[in-house]
């Protein structure tokens, strides 16, 4: 940090960490309808909660106003599938789309109803109160930034179907007028002045001395969002330099577009984050390949995870030779604080904080965690290749040994499986028991469409300890990994109950169908494997010590991607 010395006095400046372009293209509203007598009015259902008995509620009262309306009704999911989609955008004239109450749902909603606008059929998005700055950026992200929409007091999820109604018919004028009114241009709230202030590429900050100065300066970032409410190193001009001039690549270089706000990811942008997170230049490319490691995660993932009301984060493994070169801790507790870990947590930081100032995964604008988790500190490790008897996890991926990968997987939960004494049998068998099992949504039913059914699963981390005692008798890692898919086993009774509401909604998929035709009993006294695809599980090998296992569950299947390390 460069300061300016005067009576008690220092300066300093320091670069903007966010993004100073977005990746789309504004497109107008399409033509609103003179009148939506003897008109085509489609209703888009998600399948969320309620959105059905909402939309099919305010399309009748329309209907009061305008008898020769024609209704249809659409029943899609978060996400619909391309081809519905068309077809209800070719047979309707106008369309409403419900519901938005939840972070993925509300950003998907929001694509498809883009999607309707650049095809020249105006539409309406209802949408619950609280997800409206959500709304307004998905709609600036899928390039129809006047995009219509109204709004309805509470979540549907949280309602009985008679509240639903009650609450979405007082809209049917607001929906009408949307559809046939050319929006005039209204002015903007305080969280949109915010978001249309000009784009500077520098702040100054001052104090009595430079500690002063700091403290204004993450005083400031910190009200503006750019932080993760710690402490953030001053990206100043000198640091951020002696970041880009390492990588031997154009300032300029556009790396990626950063998810979910798919702002400009340069290398200059990205190294100003990495700075903020106390990185050295060597550990940039490490932050680079995670990034991209999460833009290749394919759709709907690819914006669910970042942008639910669930808990999820990526977590990153590290392998190969850059793992020892770097100093990430792959030992004695590596998902931990302190010295050992500090790298880690470097990279780990310069990841979250540039999916937040370039990608706004910031909670309450494209981040709609309910609660959230301390695992969007986003956690890296290293993989223990030097004790470890099976093969590193990359090589698994068809890469070689000696290739520095990244691993990024969206976690779901994590746990401690305690300490599984004795012999390797009796060892499996116990992590096998101890595993908690959390079916999402693409396991058994339709409400994400594009999912294979695979991306629920489980990411194990094994000790040495425990990898060498399976190793000694005879297991392979592919072994290991085949026992756990065949022998977690949960009762029927417990997985089919989170899904009756899904059954009733008919969003259950056919080949599950009959364990909700069970008896009571039966449910109970009968097991199912948790887990259909091998693909689900996954094992690396990390920490030190004492064989105490430990499990992330996952939202989507691992992407391994090559390290450009530095020369």
């Amino acid at each position: 940090m460069t300061t300016e010395a005067g009576v008690d006095q220092a300066t300093f400046e320091v670069v903007n960490p966010t993004a100073d372009k977005l990746d789309s293209a504004e497109t107008s509203l399409a033509p609103r309808l003179d009148t939506l007598n003897g008109k085509v009015l489609g209703l888009l259902s998600n399948s969320k909660p309620n959105a059905e008995i909402a939309l099919q509620a305010v399309a009748e009262k329309i209907k009061e106003t305008y008898p020769d309306l024609k209704i249809r009704l659409y029943p899609g999911s978060i996400r619909f599938e391309p081809g519905l989609l068309r077809r209800a955008i070719e047979e309707s004239d106008a369309l409403i789309g419900a519901t938005a109450d939840c972070g993925a749902c509300t950003s998907w909603l929001i694509h498809d109803g883009a999607q309707a606008e650049k095809a020249g059929v105006p539409q309406v998005t209802i949408v619950a109160r609280g997800f409206e700055r959500d709304t307004d950026t998905s709609a600036k992200v899928f390039g129809v930034p006047g995009l219509q929409y109204v709004v309805v007091p509470r979540v549907f999820t949280a309602l009985t179907p008679e509240q639903a109604t009650e609450q979405t018919l007082p809209v049917a004028d607001d929906i009408i007028k949307a559809l046939t009114q050319t929006p005039s241009d209204a002015p903007a709230d305080t969280a949109e002045q915010e978001d249309a202030e000009e784009w500077q590429e520098t702040y100054t900050f001052r104090g009595q001395g430079p500690v002063e100065a700091v403290e204004a300066f993450n005083e400031f970032y910190l009200q503006k969002d750019f932080g993760d409410g710690l402490p953030l190193h001053p990206p100043t001009r000198k640091k951020v330099e002696a970041i880009i001039e390492a990588q031997g690549r154009p300032r300029d270089e556009l790396i990626l577009t950063v998810p979910p706000l798919h702002g400009h990811g340069t290398l200059e942008r990205i190294a100003v984050n990495a700075a903020m997170a106390g990185c050295r230049p060597e550990e940039l490319p490490v932050v680079i390949a995670a990034l991209k490691a999460i833009h290749a995660c394919p759709p709907p993932m690819n914006l669910s995870v970042l942008m639910s009301t669930g808990a999820f984060a990526p977590v990153i493994l590290v392998n190969g030779p850059l793992v020892k070169k770097l100093g990430i801790n792959s030992g004695r507790s590596p998902l931990g604080p302190g010295l050992n870990n500090r790298v880690n947590i470097r990279i780990g930081r310069a990841v979250a904080l540039t999916l937040r100032n370039l990608g706004a995964w910031i909670p309450g604008r494209m981040d709609l965690d309910t609660i959230g988790t301390v695992r969007k500190n986003i956690q890296v490790f290293g993989e223990n290749e030097d004790e470890s008897p099976w093969e590193p996890y990359q090589v698994g991926q068809g890469l070689r040994p000696d290739d520095s990968t990244v691993t990024v997987v969206h976690t779901v939960g994590e746990w401690d499986l305690g300490s599984n004494h004795g012999p390797a049998d009796r060892r499996i068998r116990s992590i096998a028991a101890r595993t908690p099992t959390l079916t999402q949504v693409g396991f058994m039913t339709s409400t994400l469409a594009g999912l294979e059914g695979n991306e629920d699963g489980l990411f194990y981390l094994l000790p040495p300890e425990t990898a060498r005692k399976f190793a000694d008798a005879g297991l392979s890692k592919d072994a290991v990994k085949r026992f756990l898919l065949h022998n977690i086993r949960p009762r029927i009774w417990d997985v089919v109950a989170p899904f009756i509401d899904f059954r009733e909604r008919g969003l259950v998929r056919p080949e599950w169908e009959w364990m909700f035709r069970l008896t009571p009993e039966e449910q109970r006294t009968q097991t199912i494997q948790a887990f259909n695809d091998p693909a689900a599980i996954n094992i690396a090998v990390a920490g030190h010590g004492t064989p105490k296992e430990f499990v992330f569950g996952t939202m989507t299947t691992p992407i391994t991607v090559k390290i450009a390390a530095l020369a």
